[in-house]
């Protein structure tokens, strides 16, 4: 139950901040418009459309939970983690609590890229395939989520925005967000398979292709999501016992 009150606390605290939402989906769904109308992004007709839909839609919900990253780090200089110290929750629930409030800020960007996808940009999907794609795109963030996490308690501001703007810009690109691994030398697309955003993307690539998530890929990203879990539990616990 605290863990809940907690969660309805840090909600409250991110919607009374519009314009961080507003900044969330401006640079993806922007992307998303001129890759498509470029032809730079998975190919053409639907099936092209579908996967660099996904594509941006994962970039700008990486984007947002990233951002929640730095966001804790500012945080940290005001006191925050010494009033949450006072409440009976433990560093696991603390790092879930703000895990889950980076994924509603990701919600945004997945929304307004995949309603451009399917109304502007001709993505055909099934009403059910949609409804999957979409409910992945958000669930799958969640590893990310709680990386992001991480490096608030880890870093600081600065460097919390640093690391978040590596993941964000570098494995989205790296990870095959952008366009398909395909086109990447074959030894560098075996580096983008461990990746946790490659397999991130590829659960809703499957699914908008017509196929269910392949099993290799839902454990390497159940493993960083095991990894990046330890790193933020680590860093709440440190960053607490620094104030």
């Amino acid at each position: 139950m605290m863990l809940v009150h907690y969660v309805r606390l840090e909600l409250l605290r991110l919607l009374r901040d519009p314009g961080y939402l507003i900044m969330t989906l401006v640079s993806p769904l922007t992307m998303y418009l001129v890759f498509t109308n470029l032809d730079l992004g998975g190919g053409t007709g639907s099936d092209g459309a579908a996967y660099s839909m996904v594509g941006m839609a994962g970039f700008g919900a990486i984007g947002a939970v990233m951002t929640s990253g730095v966001s804790i780090a500012e945080d940290k200089p005001l006191g925050w983690i010494r009033q949450l110290r006072l409440l009976p929750l433990a560093p696991s629930q603390v790092v879930v609590g703000r895990a889950l409030c980076a994924m509603v800020a990701a919600l945004p960007p997945i929304a307004a890229v995949c309603l451009a996808g399917g109304l502007v940009n001709g993505a055909s999907l099934s009403p059910g395939r949609w409804l999957a794609v979409v409910l992945l795109l958000w669930l799958g963030i969640a590893p990310l989520a709680v990386l992001g996490v991480g490096f608030g308690y880890l870093l600081t501001a600065q460097k919390a925005q640093m690391a978040g703007l590596t993941v964000y810009m570098g494995l989205s690109l790296l990870g095959g967000l952008w366009f398909p691994i395909a086109r990447m030398p074959s030894w560098l697309a075996d580096v983008s398979r461990v990746t946790p955003v490659n397999r991130y993307g590829e659960l809703s690539w499957q699914v908008a292709g017509g196929h269910a998530p392949t099993l290799a890929g839902t454990l390497v990203l159940a493993a960083w999501a095991t990894a990046f879990t330890v790193l933020a539990v680590i860093g709440y616990r440190r960053s607490a016992q620094a104030v």
